[in-house]
């Protein structure tokens, strides 16, 4: 019994070392991805995988004199409905073009030419574009928008595929604030993008199993040293009482 107890004992204090070790270990810190204005400059060109031609680059320039003023700047619903790809077409019709439901951001756009834009990716009958727009004079504080357009070559001719917003120029008192993806995370106490973090589970989850751990390391430790006092008391008793006389036949 006081061998087993021993090993169980042994076997429960080497659990709760481990435990206590799991326990001293610190949690790691939240990392801030925030920009400290070290980064340098953006990259916004990707590398291309294919070869952009004259021809190509005018067939976009004037598909994009088109598209734009018809669908950016609501011209004419019918018009950029011709010249939309399947995308923009997916999940929406014609009336609801007709009536200001689109799928493209609605901009009053002052630029009547697009050329010189730079490519983002191209691919073969794909081409991924930068388009910077100013909005016209008397539009208020709109800012200059950047859009990503996704031109594709379909029976043919170029159709405009996708476009969206990627940034935002607004002019401020010294300078222009570029708005992007990262200004429309939750804000944090200091005002800007709150550091974002994967979760993590805290220590504190181990005291339970500590203390179950080291209950179960004192109880067994107690009882084997009231049994080893007690065995030991027993044996000196023997000890201490003197055996009886062998009988005289014997001697």
């Amino acid at each position: 019994m006081r061998r087993r107890l021993f090993w169980v004992a042994l076997a429960l204090a080497a659990a709760g070392a481990a435990g206590g070790s799991i326990l001293a270990i610190p949690s790691p810190k939240p990392q801030d991805i925030n920009p400290n204005g070290k980064e340098g400059p953006a990259q916004t060109v990707a590398q291309t995988t294919a070869r952009l031609t004259h021809g190509d680059r005018q067939q976009i320039d004037a598909l994009l004199e088109k598209f734009v003023p018809a669908a950016v700047g609501r011209q004419s619903a019918t018009a950029a409905w011709a010249l939309a790809g399947p995308e923009l077409k997916a999940s929406s019709t014609l009336a609801q073009w007709k009536k200001g439901i689109s799928p493209v951001p609605a901009f009053p756009v002052r630029e009547k030419r697009f050329d010189g834009w730079p490519t983002m990716d191209v691919e073969k009958n794909e081409v991924t574009l930068s388009l910077l727009v100013h909005p016209k004079r008397g539009s208020g504080d709109l800012g200059d928008y950047t859009f990503a357009v996704q031109a594709i070559r379909q029976d043919g001719r170029w159709l405009v595929n996708r476009l969206y917003t990627i940034a935002i120029d607004h002019p401020v008192r010294n300078g222009k604030h570029e708005i992007g993806p990262a200004d429309f995370q939750a804000p944090s106490s200091a005002g800007g993008p709150a550091p974002t973090s994967k979760p993590r589970l805290g220590s504190s989850w181990l005291l339970p199993i500590v203390a179950i751990l080291s209950l179960a390391f004192v109880i067994p430790l107690s009882v084997g040293g009231v049994v080893l006092v007690r065995s030991r008391r027993a044996r000196r008793r023997h000890a201490e009482e003197s055996l009886p006389p062998l009988p005289s036949s014997h001697r």
